[in-house]
């Protein structure tokens, strides 16, 4: 029905043809967006973590004002690139570009409630994304470290002499005025070699829309370049999600003796597992389980053995990533990166990440179709005698067509206000966009087609009209 349907709306317009078959190849119907000939890459992070949140408040560390950290670890980064920069002056060019990500528990605090909970952190961990000729000998990490303490101190924060880490490293450390908690300042050094945000997460620094915050827009380049698939971000977060959940079932359950006990972490996981276990559990969207492990986060005083007994009964049984599961991690991945990537686009709106009604509890409803899209599409429908239903035959249609995640057809659903919503698979958000638009053109200009950019949208109106039309011609 779809293929029927556009072919006969495309026998109308004659110039839309090549524009088509350039979009869609060979296959008329194309099953989801990744059979496009063309995929949709990520050319930007769209992270819903700004940086607003992150800042280190004068009332609990006793400085002349609250210290925005983004701005503040950027200047420091730049003000060190600079200084190298009088030897190497291709260091120049770095300056301000260089990605920088807050990590660990500061980035995961804000992550959840939308502000640092200095009750929930330990230290104040940063990633610092920096050319790969500076490397870990050059002696760039001491003299940020200076430079980040002479900055400090323009705020009357003064860092506490000597500090190191729980491994004995050198760390600059804040001491909190009224519970005395000291808060060192982490900073984890990664190169930016080719390619480097398809690597590891907590080893190459590798991109992903929970572990990692980047508030700024550095990473984007680095994206578009590396031509990420929505694809290759799930197999991405799976591989990232199997490999912390294997390093903390290792420093729960592995065994205490020889060379393995060189590698665990004696103590720190007794009760900080629950918090990272949690992190896991929201990953996958499963709140209840998120806020089981909070509870028990916060007042868990037993000893190991009773941990080891507990987060296997309130974890392992629901959450471990094995062969036969795989497709359900998959899923709750996808879902869940789904929501995070519309609520980035659409931080105001409030149906994002609800669940619809109708057609089973997995549906969840992101954001609507860009109106330069649906209503177009709808008029379309309307001038080829399409009969609307009813109550979708009005100016607010367009509004009433939205993405949803965990779909495998466009469907059409009654909502709790009591009006109906016509759903789109969530994957094609990355297709009925400008940045998607754009990457087609530049595809087009690369291959030297006479296609023009209203072509190319008229198209995937052509296209959006057909998967209304089938679903009103279903439901009707």
């Amino acid at each position: 029905m779809l293929t029927e349907t556009l072919r006969a709306l495309s026998g109308q317009n004659s110039r839309l043809l090549p524009a088509l078959q350039f979009l869609f190849g060979n296959a008329a119907q194309p099953a989801s967006f990744q059979d496009l000939p063309i995929q949709p890459v990520l050319a930007s992070h769209r992270n819903v973590v700004n940086d607003k949140p992150f800042v280190l408040p004068k009332e609990r560390f006793g400085g002349s004002e609250d210290v925005a950290l983004v701005p503040f670890i950027r200047s420091v980064v730049d003000q060190t690139l600079c200084a190298y920069a009088h030897t190497s002056s291709y260091l120049l060019e770095y300056v301000g570009n260089t990605p920088i990500s807050p990590y660990g528990s500061i980035a995961l605090s804000v992550g959840r409630w939308g502000y640092v909970d200095w009750d929930y952190i330990r230290d104040l961990d940063w990633r610092i994304f920096l050319p790969p000729q500076i490397g870990h000998l050059s002696g760039f990490k001491t003299h940020l470290q200076m430079t980040l303490t002479s900055e400090l101190g323009k705020y009357r924060l003064y860092p506490l002499l000597c500090g190191r880490d729980e491994r004995g490293l050198p760390q600059v450390q804040l001491r909190e005025i009224r519970t005395a908690n000291i808060h060192g300042f982490h900073l984890f050094l990664i190169a930016m070699k080719p390619g480097f945000v398809r690597g590891n997460l907590h080893r190459d620094g590798g991109y992903s829309p929970h572990f990692a915050y980047f508030p700024e827009s550095s990473l984007d380049a680095h994206l578009e370049t590396a031509n990420m698939r929505w694809s290759d971000v799930i197999q991405q977060q799976r591989e990232d999600y199997v490999d912390m959940f294997n390093q903390l079932s290792f420093n729960i359950f592995g065994e205490n003796d020889g060379e393995s006990r060189k590698l665990k972490t004696r103590g720190w996981y007794l009760r900080k597992a629950f918090k990272w276990y949690a992190t896991l559990a929201r990953v996958r969207g499963l709140a209840g389980l998120e806020e089981d492990l909070l509870y028990q986060y916060e007042r868990f005083q037993g000893s190991e053995e009773e941990l080891a007994h507990l987060a296997r009964r309130r974890y392992y049984s629901q959450m471990a990533p094995s062969r036969m599961r795989l497709d359900e991690l998959d899923r709750d991945l996808a879902r869940v990166a789904s929501i995070a990537y519309a609520q980035a686009r659409n931080p105001d709106h409030p149906f994002e990440g609800q669940q619809a009604s109708g057609d089973g509890p997995e549906i969840v409803l992101l954001e609507a179709v860009p109106e330069d899209f649906a209503a177009p599409a709808c008029k379309l429908l309307e001038q080829n005698g399409v009969a609307l239903p009813n109550q979708l035959h009005h100016l607010s249609f367009a509004a009433r067509i939205r993405f949803a995640d965990n779909l495998s057809a466009p469907c059409r659903v009654h909502l709790q206000d009591g009006n109906d919503v016509i759903l789109i698979p969530a994957g094609w958000s990355m297709v009925l966009g400008d940045s998607y638009i754009c990457q087609v053109m530049k595809k087009i200009e690369e291959e030297n087609r006479p296609l023009v950019q209203q072509d190319v949208r008229q198209a995937l109106v052509m296209f959006l009209a057909c998967l209304l039309h089938q679903v009103i011609v279903e439901r009707s």
